[in-house]
């Protein structure tokens, strides 16, 4: 019988563990988290997320040994939900999941959580530390591996998980896993609503499609479209990947916004 196994990576913050658990419930599967492992060896350390993940980058046995138990997963006889940045890599039979977020969002979250190992005294200070972190995990992963987990063409599914509960995110990976399962073709990435901007010279016409540029994303194609599913208040829009662009100006985002009825979301650099 075929094991269940998704996997989910994603921006700091983006809600993994809470998803992951709601997956877990919902298929009868267990849950194993790299972060949960990171967090112990933290504190353990005496050391913040963003200290341990530096020190990494000069102490590669932690991660080796973090990810020879990732390895193992690949021919492990249980349905699982993993929770990693570096699933998709080593247990390529999962159906890799990003899990995308707005960095203020993220870094509310986090804030909000209150771990030990993520001390932060405003929700400013938590951004400054998660885009370091996150900083931090791209030249390690780069170094040991060279590979990119940002880059979103790595995964079966991206899903922005902003502006919407993780109940919803979870119904999204199931029926996009359930797809998947069955051969069945899906547009690769739901983004909010309130994070779609407009590139510069947007094609009005075709199938929608967005490129990111550091962490925004811009509607490149099928303007018209999105346009008309923002209006109607849908809250995931789906699109695939164009090839890139140039953002649209200030006056466009002003426009977009008027023709959307939707706000965007950019509250940092």
């Amino acid at each position: 019988m075929e094991r269940i196994k998704i996997s989910l990576a994603g921006d700091l913050g983006s809600g993994k563990s809470t998803v992951g658990k709601i997956l877990a419930k919902a298929l009868g599967a267990a849950v194993y988290s790299t972060g949960t492992i990171q967090r112990r060896i933290a504190e353990e350390m005496g050391m913040t997320t963003l200290q341990l993940n530096q020190y990494m980058e000069t102490h590669p046995e932690i991660d080796g040994k973090i990810d020879d138990g990732l390895r193992a997963l690949e021919t492990e006889d249980a349905d699982l939900i993993i929770d990693s940045r570096m699933a998709w890599h080593f247990v390529p039979s999962s159906f890799a999941v990003y899990m995308a977020a707005d960095a203020y969002v993220s870094a509310e979250r986090i804030w909000k959580a209150g771990r030990s190992s993520e001390p932060f005294a405003s929700v400013e200070e938590a951004v400054r530390s998660v885009a370091d972190r996150r900083a931090s995990e791209m030249r390690r992963y780069s170094q040991l591996y060279g590979v990119n987990i940002k880059d979103l063409e790595n995964y079966d599914y991206v899903v922005d998980t902003s502006f919407v509960p993780p109940e919803t995110v979870a119904a999204h990976i199931l029926d996009h896993y359930e797809k998947y399962r069955r051969g069945e073709a899906f547009p690769r990435y739901e983004l909010c609503a309130a994070r779609l901007l407009p590139a510069d010279g947007a094609e009005e016409g075709g199938e929608p499609a967005v490129f990111e540029r550091e962490g925004r994303f811009y509607v490149a194609r099928g303007a018209a479209r999105v346009a008309e599913r923002m209006r109607a208040g849908e809250k995931l829009i789906a699109l695939s990947r164009a090839e890139g662009g140039a953002p649209g100006s200030a006056e466009q985002v002003a426009a977009w916004e008027a023709r959307t009825g939707v706000r965007v979301a950019v509250r940092h650099g």
